[in-house]
């Protein structure tokens, strides 16, 4: 038998569907003592074998070509009639004569030596950050059971290479930003799907305080966990509306006004020296359609939902400079998710904000413009009445199946009058 002989289009998808069947056996993995064959019906090999249509001179020169493959092969024909041998049914290999000659005569290495040689591509970044390191370990033991990897080795060089720069970034970076200095390209993590992998890993072997079930998508999941390491796909920005100065490290210093809403890039945050507040409440709005629809004799702050730990250290920051600020409020949704949001920003900055505008009157009064629960929101809603958390509206939208959209209530109504602090 010669490996070296060429094969033609048939004779190599045979042997290859052979070796891909034969990788998924017992002996391959060496874990039985069984005879085994590897069988490959006729019909995936040349799909109209048995149509009344067929083209015959094809069939023919199939048929021809499997005779021939055989006698330089390992690999047999079965024959529907083994008499008269003259209509193919299938083609067999006992598994124990695959190795090493169908490798040698496909040009190709079992997958268990593509594995191992795999491995050292995750070496090179083991000891360079703790998440790198789980994954990397994730994968060897993959490997080293003879298993795929999640990524084929140069998207997986490509993933621990951004995630290595990720880790080590301070300041605010955008998507681009990352694909041009890591790849020359600014398009190339987009064309292959590079922080998506990135994220994969970070969902799998990081640790956040916030879960996929927080947000209203996957999306949104995502982009949160990427803006704990500063990278965005675009600038955010923090938005005020109210009486205040901000004094910036540059010597900047920005008057603020009631009723001249402005907005701070993110990045610029950490620049601010000191941020002065001229109230004595602040209001955190959760959608920006109320943000921009409200005008309170409070200090107006939109947070885009939840807030990321830049956001946090900035409202704590306002928190501490400003003593005479009394009241921290936040309004959002009158649904579970809204309420975890307040919960969110009471545990993480250690602020006592109270719910504003989310009172179980409102729900009644625009009862017409609510939506059904979702199981997402009755499993957010049951897990803080058992922590004690607002049972009163929660257990009312439970049993009525309702939740509410800020926006209505910005738009009608005029929660400024007393800010209708709730105090649980």
């Amino acid at each position: 038998m010669r490996a070296e002989r060429k094969l033609d289009s048939w004779q190599k998808k045979l042997v290859a569907m052979i070796l891909d069947a034969y990788e998924r056996t017992g002996t391959y993995r060496g874990d039985t003592e069984r005879k085994q064959s590897v069988r490959i019906p006729v019909n995936r090999i040349f799909a109209d074998y048995e149509s009344d249509h067929v083209n015959l001179e094809e069939l023919e020169a199939f048929e021809q070509s499997m005779r021939d493959l055989e006698r330089f092969s390992p690999i047999r024909i079965v024959y529907r009639d083994k008499k008269i041998k003259n209509e193919f049914r299938e083609f067999l290999v006992p598994a124990f004569d695959v190795e090493p000659l169908l490798y040698e005569m496909a040009g190709r290495k079992p997958k268990r030596e593509i594995h191992a040689g795999q491995i050292a591509v995750y070496e090179k970044y083991r000891g360079r950050a703790p998440v790198l390191d789980a994954f990397i370990k994730g994968q060897e033991e993959l490997l080293r059971a003879d298993k795929n990897a999640w990524f084929t080795p140069s998207a997986a060089e490509d993933v621990m290479r951004t995630l290595d720069f990720i880790f080590q970034n301070s300041d605010n970076i955008l998507y681009r930003e990352i694909s041009i200095v890591l790849f020359g390209d600014t398009k190339y993590m987009e064309k292959h799907s590079i922080l998506p992998k990135a994220v994969r890993v970070l969902k799998t072997y990081g640790y956040f305080d916030f879960h996929e079930a927080d947000f209203e998508s996957a999306k949104d999941y995502e982009d949160a966990i990427l803006a704990e390491y500063a990278v965005y796909e675009n600038p955010t920005y923090v938005n005020f509306n109210g009486n205040g100065e901000i004094l910036f490290r540059n010597g900047t210093d920005m008057r603020l006004k009631a009723g001249v809403p402005i907005a701070v890039r993110s990045d610029r945050l950490s620049d601010i020296i000191e941020f002065r507040v001229y109230a004595d409440a602040v209001l955190t709005i959760e959608n920006l359609t109320s943000y921009n629809r409200l005008q309170t004799d409070a200090f107006q702050l939109y947070l885009a939902g939840y807030h990321n730990h830049a956001r946090q250290e900035f409202l704590k920051q306002i928190y501490h400079q400003n003593p005479n600020i009394r009241r921290w409020l936040h309004f959002g949704d009158l649904d579970p998710d809204g309420f975890y949001i307040l919960e969110n920003l009471r545990r993480k900055t250690g602020i006592d904000f109270h719910s504003c505008g989310m009172d179980l009157d409102y729900l009644k009064k625009y009862q017409g413009y609510t939506k059904k629960l979702n199981e997402n929101d009755r499993t957010k809603a049951e897990n803080l009445i058992r922590a004690g958390k607002y049972p009163e509206i929660l257990n009312y939208m439970l049993e009525h199946n309702e939740k509410l959209e800020q926006e209505i209530i910005s738009w009608k109504e005029d929660i400024s009058r007393n800010h209708r602090a709730q105090i649980h």
